[in-house]
């Protein structure tokens, strides 16, 4: 138990890790003990449960990083590890203590290696703003130089890896002698033995102890590696203990295998002597000397599991991959040795001993073969050029660039970097393969061979059959062979040439008969022309059962008609199904190999042998890739694992390690369709012919087009078939070249088409193209996607439509063409498919392309895009044709009803269209029978009809509303009144209402008002309550109706809720709005309605008190209806009367539940008991004679004696008793809270008597020392001890949070009165304790002077108690009363705060004289008679004290200070004895430390909350000034930053006052600015500004957000608030200077630091552009910050190098809500502050002369206008980028669109560059939108529209939009007026139309299709009717509104001749 308290004490506190093993009183010295061994268990169950890496890398603030070393340092290494500690352990001799130490080690080095690869992760720091990826590698370095302080070397750990082989040896000695004793024949066997067997012997602990030893060497190599480069030992050693001459040792256990092995492969290449001979036994001299290289190839070959044969693999092919040879060509060794070790064992010695030789001397001595091997690629790539009628320089690679490649192998060790930049092109794969199509071991081993066979070596079969296997998989692995047959035929001839008896017969002639297939005619030497015959005449037949490759290869070398043979084929098929996962790759491309062959022979071959053998291939290329999916689906991983053995030393192997270095499955997928696809055959043939870009051949067109249309076709299945598989393993990129073939075929395609022009130019027939892009375009890149898209949906309507005959009529129909088909079915499977934020991005071209589209096939595809566009851009509406919303309505699908639903909502030519649709008398038949897949429509249309109802004929709209009342009505009230299920009647419900809203007759009412009250008093029926008020609306004319109808409404809703509460007892969550919605209709009800049935009211009171008790909503209700229906006590004689009620609440069983409640269930009852105590305040006060003594104990039980509202109300009710003449005398010491309920039982179970009544110390026990600390701090100076008349009778106080948690002083001063009465025994030691005493004293600080009489009686008490009282501190508290009483002059005298809280604070110090401040105290008051209440007792005392505590008596006062100032009266204390002069100076002094600093702007925070402290602190004592001396500091701390933000913000806060409030609401109203408003001077506005400004520079990421937001919303208030001054300042003609307020550098490094906080890294671009480009200094060195890998020293404070606070969870702790609340106002913010700045260019007339910049450069005006611009175009982007997510106000937007015109529309350049980007043009839209959205008749709604749309009129004559003349002819005569226009009916409609063209034009239309049908839908719908001449009513006046429509409409089709 106590180790795991331990353990969880430093996991949870990792600083105190260092102390606790400083002080603990274990021992870590290693020894042979127990002790020692469960010591370093602890020792590790404490590290064990610290975090993997260091939890000192999630810090917030900056740590240097020598801090940061140590940090990490301490829970990485305990530190009682030391290097002597690990020493001592490695060389005691027992094993135990060994392993242990051995095991910490590793545990250490596996928990740095974390550290160290999370310091290396560049992804995590590449986000990181503190530290950068350059940094942390620094610190990794530090890092691993410390580990290496504290570890071992490594000649330690392998002197005890010697000392364990020198024990074995000894051990093995020692049997050898004792087998010389023994028998003969014993003596013999052990002869037999090998003599060198050092892991033989091996215990199972001895075993364990070399794994852990070669483990602990092997992460030394990953985590220290410097120290083993300081290694001498030649580890080679190690490889010559598990492997001998005659294979891998089995006596040797696989776990030292294993471990060693891994060992060599983690170890660097130069620790082992590969190629030199080891030292050999005496008895092993005459078999030769033999390398570690031949060694490991022996192991490979005899090792008989899987994992150490793929782990010497890997370490045979990095020996070679790192002689530099191999750089390009390792994967030909795995061939070499794949094929070595199928060798059967009887031949492999010879086949060893022979690659060992060859490889060996190809390492020693590469040139003579690199250089063959470069010379024969380049004579056959000269052979090629010249062969196809080509020059030299034209061939598929340039000679100069081998040459150049070739020559630079030596040099090629670590990459390709180099190489890159020298040869100046990057090496591809492709380029590899071409470049070095094979490695030197090929000429090396040929050239071996041939030695071989000259020399008469023996046992040469095995090695020619072994030479042929392998070269014959190389060839089948070449692109282009030609290089490699040259290069065999070369040395076969050398071959040829030499004596014939030691020529191979057989090996060489077949396989040269093979490979000289690929050789040209010209160039063939024809070798073996006798042998080549008799093999042809002795070959008959094929073999069956031979493996894939060999059957495929004798089939192709046979002939074209062999290999087409049924039999061959099948055979092949079934030898593919059969083929293993890791042969796929190399059989893929032996068959590209045979298909590049058979095209580069399709000339030479009949055409119909050709294309049956591409078919063929292609046929296996699809079995493959089958094959590879199938065996993909295996669980390989498990498989191999099965193979491994089970023995217990296998237990410590790493398995998912080793299978980590074989290649997996996705690995061989990868490769397999590599080699398909990467080959150059598919790629180069691939759509060449469309693309008009085929390879060189000599093909004739025919064949040409006969072989194009065969590779596509195959190649589209191939692709077909492999795209989910590559999709599987995350490799699409392998097919993006036949993507971007598909992509430009396709774009081809559709241009060809648009040239052309007529529907004969599209084909009937699908192309391989179309096929291509239907099948694969959900695979295809989103911007490849985009572009196919764009250019599909500009096709004329001809190629995307086509017309078929119908089957039915015979008539002809419109249908979508197969380009018609693709492209909808790429739309929908992009937009209905992928993730919403990855959907493509649709113009409002392509929308109107597909609407049009769409008028001409019925596809509910293509409704799906359409809606899916319109959701995402609601502005695509517009684009949308009127004749789409019929076809909508035609078709009635929920699709097309959607859209038909979204267009009516957001356009509103729609909507008049939709209301001539329905005037129609055939649409509105069709509208009833289908009325109910019409009643969504319906129900938007009643919705929507309201909106912008200026711009459309009233007429028409009461014709619609008449013609849907004569179509739908009755069939809707007949459903409504049949009581239907809700579900089915909620659309019902909505239409109805929208019908009853426009209902000027109230017939049509009448049967809804006789029945409907029935139906309401259901409760299913709830929603039916919803039609409720429209019928009260609708009979606002009739007031005997209306009175009627709400009696009814009244009584049905009384029943419905007795109703709901008999049917449901157990209030249910779902039904809690409902509920809660009639009883807000039941208290409008009870408002209007004079009189309430007895009967519905009593059932309604006694039913909702019996199962609604605890429903607040309820309650209050019920309350607020008694608080009418009663006004007296015998108010209705024939209602539930009020005694009634009050029993029924009082009587409840859950009553003294809810009353009584606990700590605990505070929060969850509190709602509810607030409730009933108003319920029974309002009973109790309109029926007094309920009072009852008896119902003290209850009242007293729920009473808190705090300011809670609750106990206020209590308090209230305690005091209308005490009035009714019902006394607290039997409660002669009042208790509250449980304590009084408790009392109550005691009393009444025991009845009365004198030792039950609760003595002083019971009730000043139940007082919370805390909450009376809390309630002296926060004393409510302004509540008064008893109500006042005419006022609240309840306290609130705003500056107050949380009223709950202070003492109520109108309680406690009578209590304590009571309490110190004389006849009382009173402890004056807890009065005092409890804070009673300093609550007391601090109500002397009243203004109530009440208050300030009863504390001055409760002090008199006390004192007189106090006299009498014994205990220590006696004799101080008196004489501090004395002297608080001596100090006061008048009578009944008010304290100030400050002294108030003074005097309590020094009575709770006299009772702690342990403390410094006790003393200091007294010695102040023994110096004092009396109090002196003008001044701050002690002030300079203790300020300026010199004692050695001087800090801490320093600290006690300024918390004083900041305690006490709390109003004008405090503040004036302070300035008269220059306080804040004092505080102002010693800031900042070097003895003020940060703690200090902290308390000093606290003072003035709270001095800043004064009206008067915050004017005079800056006009007196020039608080301002003082803060910008503070921001001259290079380096503000986070904590004192946020202070000065806060001072700031609340010095302008209270200094404004209500200032900006009046401003604002005068602004809204668009009222003249009038000199009468008081304005701050504009001195210290600009100083405010000042201020900000240069806080801005202070602004870092780690600064809390909130403090963020109040800074962004100071410095918006400021700049408006000096707007407004210079506003009126302008029109009051007086002269400023400073105009503007915010330079361009100013507003741009407000948006870097902004940017910091809002990662946008798009303005994140913009700001580092203008910033390196233009050289802005404050902007350049914040990048340069952000880039530093470590800070400077000095720029750290004292505190934070000496203490960091780590802030790891700071962030997790923070509400998630409110930081994105503080994001969206900061944004909102700095929206507003940028459009208070205004750009300021150089002028025009200034010469070109230099001028100063602020870091001392010489610049020009040309230079710094192009800065300005630049800036501007930033700024105004992201202005409007930002708009759209923030709530414009009507203010907001006027100053939004006045920044628009004067500081950008002025400047051409910016608005050109501006309307660039896409997004701001879609957000301008938005908001032009949001703005013409008028509802109501708002002049200032009004006219922000209007100057909205003359804005958008200047953008569009910027973008040159209308070009036939419209704007000028039509739009500015007609609608521009409506920018000065007075009569506000024409007013709105100028607008209204103006902006339909203003859309049409900026949705970059060809005319103003949607603004002109407009016009002639409003002329078709006019109405001729005569005017009436009545008197004009709103009515009218809407109406006339409606006919400005009408003539402006008129006048426009006048200037408009084709309308």
């Amino acid at each position: 138990m106590v180790a795991d308290l331990v353990v969880n004490i430093l996991k949870v506190c990792p600083d105190l890790l260092q102390r606790y093993f400083k002080e603990t009183q274990y021992s870590f010295v290693p020894r042979l003990k127990s002790a020692w061994l469960d010591n370093v268990k602890l020792l590790r169950k404490i590290y064990e449960a610290q975090p993997e890496f260091s939890k000192a890398f999630n810090t917030s603030e900056f740590i240097p990083f020598p801090r940061l070393l140590s940090m990490v340092m301490i829970t990485t290494v305990p530190p009682v590890c030391t290097k002597a500690m690990f020493s001592q352990g490695l060389n005691l001799p027992n094993k135990v203590v060994k392993q242990t130490t051995l095991s910490l080690l590793v545990f250490i080095l596996k928990r740095a290696l974390c550290n160290i690869e999370h310091c290396l992760a560049e992804e995590v720091w590449q986000s990181s703003e503190i530290y950068t990826p350059t940094g942390m590698a620094e610190f990794c370095q530090q890092y691993r130089e410390a580990l290496s302080k504290l570890l071992p070397d490594m000649n330690s750990i392998v002197a005890v890896w010697q000392s364990l082989l020198r024990k074995d040896k000894k051990d093995e000695d020692d049997i050898n002698e004792e087998k010389k004793e023994e028998s003969k024949e014993n003596m013999e066997i052990a002869d037999a033995r090998e003599p060198d067997q050092p892991h033989s012997l091996d215990d199972a602990e001895t075993t364990l102890l070399k794994a852990v030893l070669l483990q602990v060497m092997c992460l030394y190599q990953k985590v220290i590696p410097h120290i083993v480069t300081l290694s001498t030992f030649d580890f080679s050693k190690l490889l010559k203990g598990i492997v001998s001459e005659k294979g891998i040792r089995e006596e040797v256990p696989p776990v030292l295998q294993y471990h060693i092995l891994q060992l060599a492969l983690e170890l660097p290449a130069n620790k082992f002597s590969w190629f030199k001979v080891q030292d050999i036994s005496d008895a092993e001299k005459h078999t030769g000397e033999k390398s570690v290289f031949y060694l490991m190839l022996k192991m490979f070959t005899t090792s008989k599991t899987s994992h150490l044969k793929m782990s010497t693999k890997l370490l045979i092919i990095k020996v070679l991959m790192n002689s530099g040879i191999f750089q390009y060509t390792w994967k030909e060794l795995e061939v070499w040795l794949k094929h070595l070790d199928s060798v059967i064992e009887e031949k492999q010695e010879a086949v060893i001993q022979f690659l060992e030789s060859v490889l060996i001397k190809l390492v020693c001595n590469p040139y003579p073969y690199t250089d063959k091997a470069a010379e024969l690629v380049q004579e056959a790539s000269m052979l090629e050029a010249s062969l196809g009628g080509q020059e030299s320089d034209a061939a598929s690679i340039s000679v100069a660039h081998i040459d150049d490649v070739l020559d630079m192998v030596d040099v090629i060790v670590e990459g390709s970097e180099g190489l890159d930049e020298e040869i100046g092109f990057t090496l591809n794969d492709g380029l590899i393969l071409q470049t070095f199509p094979f490695s030197g071991v090929v000429p090396a081993a040929m050239e071996a061979r041939n030695k071989m066979f000259t020399q008469g070596t023996s046992r040469t079969d095995e090695i020619d059959n072994y030479l042929v296997s392998v070269l014959t998989d190389i060839l089948h692995a070449q692109r282009d062979p030609l290089a490699l047959c040259l290069l065999l035929q070369f040395y076969d001839k050398d071959l040829e040439m030499q004596d014939k008896k030691v020529f191979p017969v057989i090996w060489c002639s077949q396989f040269y008969k093979y490979y000289s297939l690929w050789i040209p005619q010209q160039v063939k030497e024809h070798l073996f022309e006798q042998i080549v015959a008799e093999s042809r005449e002795s070959s008959s037949e094929l073999p069956v059962c031979a493996p894939f490759p060999c059957l495929l290869k004798n089939a192709y070398e046979r002939g074209g008609h062999t290999i087409l043979e049924e039999k061959v084929k099948e055979n092949l098929r079934e030898a593919i199904s059969s083929l293993s996962l890791d042969i796929l790759p190399l059989a893929a491309k032996h068959i590209m190999l045979y298909i590049r062959t058979t095209i580069n022979n399709f000339n030479k071959c009949d055409k119909t042998t050709s294309i049956g053998m591409l078919n063929l291939f292609m046929e296996m290329l699809k079995f493959l890739i089958h094959r590879g999916q199938e065996l993909s689906g295996t669980d390989e991983v498990q498989q191999q694992k099965a193979d491994f053995p089970s023995d217990d030393c296998d237990l410590f192997l790493d398995v998912d390690s080793v299978m980590a270095g074989g290649p997996t499955k996705d690995k061989v997928l990868e490769d397999l369709l590599v080699a398909i696809f990467k080959h150059p055959v598919p790629e180069q043939w691939f759509l060449a012919l469309d693309l008009q870009s085929p390879p060189p051949h000599c093909l004739n067109p025919v064949s040409v087009k006969l072989l194009s249309n065969k590779l596509n076709t195959s190649i589209l299945e191939l692709l077909r078939l492999s795209m989910p598989l590559l999709q599987c393993i995350h490799r699409v990129d392998i097919a993006s070249m036949y993507f971007q073939a598909i992509t430009k075929s396709v774009l081809k395609e559709v241009d060809a088409l648009n040239k052309a022009g007529s529907r004969g130019s599209a084909s009937n027939k699908k192309s391989q193209v179309l096929q291509g892009l239907e099948e694969l375009h959900i695979y295809m890149d989103q911007i490849q996607l985009q572009e196919v898209i764009s250019s599909m949906l500009q096709l004329h309507e001809e190629c995307l439509t086509v017309q078929r005959s119908a089957e039915e009529k015979g008539s002809v129909v419109m249908q979508l063409s197969h380009y018609g088909d693709v492209l909808v079915s790429i739309l929908m499977e992009n937009y209905g498919n992928v993730p919403k934020d990855d959907k493509l991005v649709l113009s409002a071209s392509h929308v109107k392309g597909l609407s049009t589209l769409l008028q001409f096939a019925n596809s509910e595809g293509l409704e799906h895009i359409i809606l899916g566009a319109l959701q995402k851009e609601p502005v695509f509406s517009h684009v949308i044709g009127l004749k789409v919303l019929t076809l909508c309505l035609e078709r009635r699908t929920e699709i097309s009803l959607s859209v038909a639903e979204f267009l009516l909502k957001h356009s509103m030519p729609h909507v008049l269209h939709f209301e001539l649709w329905c005037l129609d008398p055939g649409n509105m038949k069709y509208l009833k029978r289908n009325l109910e897949a019409l009643l969504p429509l319906l129900s938007v249309y009643l919705k929507q009809k309201s909106t912008m109802h200026f711009a459309r004929s009233k007429e028409v709209s009461m014709a619609v509303m008449v013609a849907l009342k004569e179509g739908i009505w009755k069939k809707l009230t007949k459903k409504v009144l049949a009581d239907e299920a809700f579900g089915e009647i909620d659309l019902h419900l909505e239409v109805i209402c929208g019908l009853i809203q426009d209902s000027d007759s109230r017939d049509e009412l009448t049967c809804l008002i006789d029945q409907f009250p029935e139906v309401l008093e259901k409760t299913e029926n709830y929603k039916w309550w919803d039609v409720s008020d429209p019928i009260a609306k609708a009979l606002e004319g009739s007031l005997e109706m209306k009175d009627l109808w709400k009696n009814s409404l009244l009584k049905a809703c009384l029943r419905w809720l007795v109703s709901t509460y008999n049917s449901n007892k157990e209030q249910e969550d779902e039904l809690k709005k409902t509920e809660a919605s009639m009883l807000s209709h039941l208290s409008d009800l009870m408002h209007s309605v004079s009189r309430v049935e007895a009967v519905d009211w009593n059932n309604f009171v006694k039913t909702g008190l019996k199962y609604r008790y605890k429903d607040c909503t309820f309650l209050n209700t019920l309350n607020n209806l008694i608080q009418s229906l009663y006004e007296n006590e015998g108010s209705s004689s024939t209602l539930v009367q009020l005694p009634m009620i009050h029993m029924m609440v009082t009587n409840h069983s859950m009553f003294l539940q809810v009353m009584l409640w606990s700590r605990e269930e505070q929060l969850k009852e509190m709602a509810t008991r607030e409730a009933i105590v108003d319920l029974l305040l309002s009973v109790v006060q309109r029926c007094p004679s309920l009072c009852d003594k008896n119902h003290f104990a209850v009242l007293l039980g729920a009473y808190g004696a705090t300011l809670d509202t609750t106990d206020q109300k209590i308090l209230l009710l305690l005091q209308i008793y005490e009035k009714n003449n019902v006394s607290l005398a039997d409660f002669r010491l009042l208790l509250w809270g449980p304590a009084a309920v408790e009392h109550h039982k005691t009393r009444k179970s025991l009845g009365k008597s004198l030792w039950q009544q609760p003595s002083t110390e019971e009730v000043l026990a139940l007082l919370d020392s805390e909450k009376m600390h809390q309630t002296i701090l926060h004393f409510p100076q302004q509540r008064h001890i008893l109500p006042e008349e005419g006022k609240e009778p309840l306290f609130t106080d705003k500056n107050i949070k949380d009223l709950h948690n202070l003492y109520d002083p109108c309680f406690l001063l009578p209590l304590f009165s009571a309490l110190l009465k004389p006849e009382s025994v009173v402890d004056c030691h807890k009065f005092v304790e409890v804070n009673a005493l300093g609550f007391t004293v601090t109500a002397l600080s009243s203004y109530d002077p009440k208050v300030r009489a009863a504390a001055y009686h409760v002090l008199g008490a006390f004192h007189s108690h106090l006299e009498g009282a014994r205990f220590r501190e006696k004799s101080q508290l008196l004489y501090l009363m004395d002297t608080v009483k001596n100090g006061v002059r008048q009578q009944n005298f008010r304290f100030t705060f400050s002294l108030a809280v003074y005097v309590a604070k020094v009575s709770q110090q006299m009772l702690r004289p342990e403390e410094h401040m006790y003393m200091r105290i007294n010695q102040f008051l023994l110096l004092h008679q009396y109090l002196d209440l003008r001044k701050v007792p002690g002030f300079y005392k203790l300020f300026y004290s010199f004692d050695l505590e001087h800090k801490v008596e320093r600290e006690w006062l300024l918390n004083l200070l900041s305690d006490g100032l709390k109003d004008k009266h405090c503040y004036e204390l302070y300035d008269h004895q220059r306080i804040f002069h004092v505080l102002l100076a010693f800031f900042s002094s070097p003895l003020c430390d940060e703690t200090a600093q902290l308390q000093v702007l606290e003072v003035l925070q709270c001095a800043a909350q004064i009206t008067k402290a915050a004017y005079e602190l800056i006009r007196d004592h020039s608080l301002l000034t003082w803060m910008l001396h503070i921001l001259e500091k290079r380096f503000i701390e986070s904590d004192l930053l946020s202070r000065i933000i806060s001072l700031v913000q609340t010095l302008w806060t209270t200094n404004l006052g209500d200032k900006e409030a009046a401003l604002a609401r005068d602004s809204a109203s668009k009222i003249e600015s009038d000199t009468s408003h008081k304005f701050l001077p504009l001195q210290i506005v600009n100083e405010f500004l000042f201020i900000l400004l240069r806080l801005i520079k202070h602004i870092r990421t780690s600064l809390d957000v909130s403090k963020l937001c109040q800074y962004f919303g100071t410095l918006r208030s400021v700049l408006k608030h000096r707007s407004f001054l210079m506003k009126t300042y302008k029109e009051m003609k007086r002269f400023t200077v400073n105009v503007h307020a915010l330079s361009h550098k100013d507003i741009l490094l407000i948006l870097q630091k902004w940017n910091g906080t809002e990662k946008d890294l798009c303005l994140q671009d913009a700001l580092q552009t203008i910033a390196h480009k233009y050289k802005v200094t404050e902007l350049l060195r914040i990048v340069k910050e952000r880039n530093k890998p470590k800070l400077s020293a000095r720029v750290l404070s004292r505190n934070t190098r000496s203490k960091v606070k780590e802030n790891v969870n700071e962030d997790a702790n923070r509400s998630s809500d409110i930081q994105e609340f503080c994001i969206s106002k900061c944004k909102s913010y700095l929206n507003s502050i940028c459009t208070y700045w205004v750009p300021v260019f150089p002028s025009e007339d200034q010469q070109l002369h230099p001028t100063g910049d602020e870091d001392g450069s010489i610049r020009i005006h040309s230079d710094i206008k192009a800065e300005v611009l630049a800036a501007t175009c930033l700024v105004a982007r992201w202005v409007v980028r930002s708009a759209i997510n923030c709530d414009l106000t009507v203010v907001d937007l006027d100053f939004f669109l006045n920044w628009l015109q004067t500081s950008i529309l002025p400047h051409e350049t910016v608005v050109q560059e501006l309307l660039k980007d896409p997004i701001v043009k879609s957000n301008l839209l938005q908001l032009y939108n949001q703005a013409c959205y008028i509802t109501h008749e708002d002049y200032c709604t009004i006219q922000s529209a209007a100057v909205f749309s003359q804005v958008m009129l200047e953008l569009i004559k910027y973008q040159s939009l209308s070009k036939d003349g419209f704007l000028d002819t039509v739009v500015q005569p007609m609608c521009l007026a409506a920018l000065n226009e007075e009569d506000m009916a024409m007013k709105v409609a100028r607008l209204c139309l103006l902006s339909l063209y203003i859309q049409d034009l900026w949705l970059e239309t060809d005319r103003p299709e949607m603004f002109l049908s407009y016009v002639r839908m409003v002329l078709r719908s006019e109405v001729e009717k005569q005017e009436d001449d009545e008197q004009q009513t709103p009515r009218r006046k809407r109406k006339k509104m409606n006919e400005a429509i009408v003539a402006l409409c008129k006048d426009i089709s006048e200037l408009v001749m084709d309308l």
